[in-house]
C-alpha cells in the first residue's frame, strides 16, 4: 500500500505546484471568506447586533460571528475533501489514465489515502488562512479546547473521505463533476447549520442533514471552540460522525468497485 501512496502524493504535489498552484487554493479561501463578510454584514448593518432568543436557544450561544464563521471555515474545509477524494477517479477518466490504473495490481486504498493526504497539505493551508481572516471579522479565539478542535477535525476528515467514496461514484456513473459535486455542495451550505441552525428548517429538511457528517462535525467544533467544552459533551455528535463514516465506507467501496467495472465495460471494452 506504501508504494501507491507515495506515487500518487508526489504526483498530485507536482499536478499542484506545477499546473495550478493557485486556482483551487483561491477558490475555496474566497468561498470561506464570502461567509465571514456576509455574516459581519448580515450583523452589524442588517441585524443591528440584535439577535432573537430563538436564535441563541437552538445555536447554543450567543456569538453569532463565531457561529457563522465557523459554519463557513468548515463548510469550506468539508468541500475541499469531498472534491479531492470524489474527483479522482474520473479525473483519471478524463485524462485516459483510469484503464491503466484500474488494471494495474496496486492497492486502491494507498491511492486514495495518497490523494487525501496530499489534499490535507492545501485544505490545512487554507483553514489556518480563513481561520486567520475570521479573526479580524469577529471570531473567537479565546479558551479554546484545541485536542478538542483537532479530534474533532479527524473525525470529521475520516467521515468526509467515505461520503466522498459515494459521490465519487455517482460523479463515475453520470460522468459528471459539476451538476453532481455543486447540488450536494448547495444542499450542505442549507441544511449543516452553515449559518443558521437547521431547527429552523421545515421537519421536511431537517432529515437531509442528519444523513451529513457535516452537521455533527460542525456542532462539535463550535462546543469546544466557541465555549471551550470538554470532549466528553461532544461524544454524541462524534459518535454519530462515526457511524454515518462506517455506513458509508462500505456502500462507497461497493459502488466504487461497481462503477469501475461499469467504465471499463462501457468506455474501455
Amino acid at each position: 500500500m506504501w508504494l501507491p501512496f507515495s506515487a500518487t502524493f508526489q504526483r498530485n504535489y507536482l499536478v499542484m505546484k506545477r499546473a495550478f498552484p493557485w486556482s483551487f487554493f483561491l477558490g475555496h479561501i474566497l468561498s470561506g471568506f464570502y461567509i465571514i463578510i456576509f455574516a459581519y454584514l448580515s450583523y452589524f448593518f442588517v441585524f443591528k447586533k440584535d439577535l432573537s432568543s430563538s436564535f441563541s436557544a437552538y445555536a447554543g450561544t450567543d456569538d453569532y460571528l463565531s457561529y457563522v464563521i465557523l459554519g463557513g471555515l468548515l463548510y469550506s474545509f468539508s468541500v475541499s475533501l469531498l472534491m479531492i477524494a470524489s474527483r479522482a477517479l474520473i479525473t483519471e477518466l478524463r485524462e485516459g489514465t483510469l484503464e491503466s490504473l484500474l488494471l494495474t495490481p496496486s492497492s486502491r486504498k494507498g491511492y486514495f489515502l495518497g490523494y487525501v493526504a496530499q489534499g490535507l497539505m492545501r485544505v490545512c493551508v487554507e483553514f489556518a488562512v480563513i481561520t486567520s481572516a475570521g479573526y479580524f471579522f469577529g471570531l473567537h479565539l479565546h479558551h479554546i479546547n484545541w485536542p478538542g478542535v483537532m479530534i474533532v477535525l479527524v473525525i470529521l476528515v475520516a467521515s468526509t473521505f467515505s461520503q466522498a467514496l459515494v459521490l465519487g461514484s455517482f460523479m463515475l456513473y453520470f460522468r459528471d463533476t459539476y451538476i453532481t459535486q455543486n447540488t450536494l455542495f448547495v444542499m450542505m451550505g442549507l441544511v449543516c447549520s452553515i449559518t443558521f441552525p437547521a431547527s429552523f428548517l421545515p421537519d421536511g429538511f431537517r432529515w437531509i442533514g442528519n444523513i451529513m457528517p457535516l452537521t455533527y462535525g460542525v456542532d462539535a467544533l463550535r462546543m469546544v471552540w466557541i465555549e471551550g467544552k470538554p470532549l466528553v459533551e461532544t461524544f454524541q455528535l462524534l459518535w454519530k460522525m462515526i457511524i454515518l463514516g462506517l455506513i458509508y465506507f462500505p456502500i462507497g467501496t461497493f459502488l466504487i468497485k461497481r462503477m469501475e467495472k461499469y467504465v471499463l465495460e462501457k468506455h474501455f471494452g
